[in-house]
Parts: C-alpha cells; structure tokens; sequence
C-alpha cells in the first residue's frame, strides 16, 4: 500500500478572506463615492459601505474570539520581512486602477467586478495580506515572517505567515506570543486591539 502526500488545509480560511477583502476598503469607499450611472446610488451605496465595513467587523470579532479562547501561539522569528513596500505595490498597481474605470457601462462594470474578483482570488490564495483600515489607524505593522529552519531538517517549518504588530522592527530568533487569526495570520498578544 502507497501512501499518498495530502495537502494540509488551513483552518479559518474565510478569515484570512474577510483580510484580503478588508485591504480593499479604500477602492470600495472611493467607489461609493464616485457613485455608478449603472446603480442607484440608494443601492450601491450601502454595497460598497458594506464591503468595506463588514469584514474588518468580522476580524475584530475574530480577535475578540481569539483573546476569549486564549488562543496563544508562540512564533519564533527566523527572518521578517517589512511589507510596508507591497503596500505602494498595492496602491498602484491595485487600488488606482481600479478606481480609475467607469462603471457607467454595463461590459466595464462586470468586466470590472470579474477582475476585483480574480484579484480578490489571487490574494487570498497565494496568501498575500494587506492592512485593513482598523488596524492601520490602531498603529499596526503588517510583516511576513519565515519561521528559522529546524536543525533535523533545515528545510521544514519554512511556510511563511503573516505578523500583526505595533513594533517598528522585529530581529531574527526572538520569540513572541501571538493571537491567531488563522493559521497563517497571527496578531501579538501584547498589543491586541482592545
């Protein structure tokens, strides 16, 4: 009998969705703004509110979760990496141009939610997390960090999460107690939003 490698899947993964969505409130507030010939704006309004509003309530609730369980994880530091550079990726990249196409045609508009949605796919597959707005006004960093490889196997444990932190820098090897969000988003446990 074979045994075959099966994939591991990662709990909360709708969280980690609600994060990706929530870095894309700033496109859905400019829109309700811009408003659509297409919508009303009695409708389309409150859609866009709602997507940028909503799933940062949802994270807040998952960390208020998360602290009520006292779901502790120790992260050990082996490298971080400061994403505040992907951010302007984002924002150009991203952000602008999507804000720029006119949602007055009915081909533009569906074109433009398809590609919002394949995006939106992209991100939350390939497991890239921006700040959402709560935490970015609450002072928080966002950082990918590789855990340091094991002495048995240098090459396991090197799945790379995301880091959630008021701290300006983060050295190598230090440990740090964390709230998880999802199995590849953690928060740290001293500087929680209250």
């Amino acid at each position: 009998m074979q045994i075959k490698d099966t994939p591991v899947r990662e709990g909360l993964q709708f969280m980690r969705l609600l994060m990706v969505v929530s870095s894309m409130a700033p496109l859905f507030i400019l829109w309700a703004l811009r408003g659509s010939a297409l919508i009303e704006d009695a409708y389309f309004i409150p859609i866009c509110m709602a997507l940028a509003i909503l799933p940062s309530l949802f994270l807040l609730r998952r960390v208020k979760i998360a602290k009520r369980n006292n779901e502790l994880r120790t992260i050990t530091v082996g490298k971080a990496e400061d994403n505040r550079d992907h951010i302007l990726v984002y924002l150009f990249a991203m952000l602008l141009p999507f804000y720029t196409v006119s949602l007055g045609d009915i081909r533009e508009f569906v074109a433009t939610i398809t590609a919002l949605l394949l995006v939106i796919f992209l991100f939350w597959h390939l497991n890239m997390h921006y700040m959402n707005l709560i935490f970015a006004i609450g002072g928080y960093r966002v950082f990918t960090i590789l855990p340091p490889p094991q002495k048995e196997n240098p090459y396991a444990g090197q799945r790379p999460f995301v880091f959630l932190t008021k701290r300006s820098t983060i050295p190598d090897g230090v440990s740090i107690q964390t709230y998880r969000l999802s199995d590849t988003v953690f928060i740290e446990k001293e500087e929680v939003l209250q």
